[in-house]
């Protein structure tokens, strides 16, 4: 798919009511070409998008099996999941800041998601003792009988969807890939976390105390 505008040729330069000519050819640069008057924007090459659209759909595949599956069995959603899972590995309590780095969430979706969690009693929130403007979030009763019963669903799901179907030869070097991006990207949130999963895949050493 190309988005084509046409452009002035030399004679035509400086004159608005002037008919607009081919320019000649040019090279192409940067991502897009100049030929005969013409400026084409190219998109990727399709192999490259094949990659892209397949390792998307691959995770939209995952996270949308694994909701059905936690909504029809525990009545939580995978956001609920990953926030529950990202505390109880914390241990239990988290500043919100905090929570939303490790995820790799918008302050505000942070906010909003908490309190929606909170008005089901999955989650609280609690003062800080330290700092009086900060507040911790720290996983409630209803939170703590949900994680139990979300967390055998995620590890078949996770079993069947993945697991079962990936070599551990070919997972390790899915692994290696996905720090190699993950680390190639300019977004600067979960460093801490793709660095501890770094670790826990056995890709990366731990850091020094």
């Amino acid at each position: 798919m190309h988005l084509q505008s046409w452009i002035p040729g030399p004679s035509t330069l400086g004159r608005d009511d002037a008919p607009r000519e081919w320019a000649g050819p040019f090279r192409d640069t940067h991502g897009a070409r100049l030929y005969d008057g013409r400026v084409e924007t190219l998109g990727p090459d399709a192999r490259d998008l094949a990659l892209w659209r397949a390792l998307a759909l691959m995770g939209r595949r995952l996270v949308a099996g694994l909701e059905q599956r936690l909504q029809a069995g525990v009545g939580i959603s995978v956001p609920d999941l990953d926030i529950l899972m990202a505390l109880d590995a914390s241990p239990g309590r988290l500043r919100a800041g905090s929570l939303g780095e490790m995820l790799g969430w918008e302050k505000s979706r942070i906010s909003h998601h908490v309190s929606r969690m909170e008005a089901r009693g999955l989650v609280q929130r609690v003062s800080c003792d330290e700092d009086h403007r900060g507040t911790w979030v720290e996983i409630g009763d209803a939170g703590r009988l949900a994680l139990d019963a979300a967390l055998p669903i995620f590890a078949a799901h996770l079993r069947e969807g993945l697991v079962d179907v990936v070599p551990q030869d070919e997972a390790d070097v899915v692994a290696r890939v996905a720090l190699r991006v993950l680390d190639a990207s300019p977004a600067t949130s979960c460093q801490a976390e793709i660095d501890r999963l770094g670790v826990e895949l056995g890709v990366r050493e731990p850091a020094a105390s």
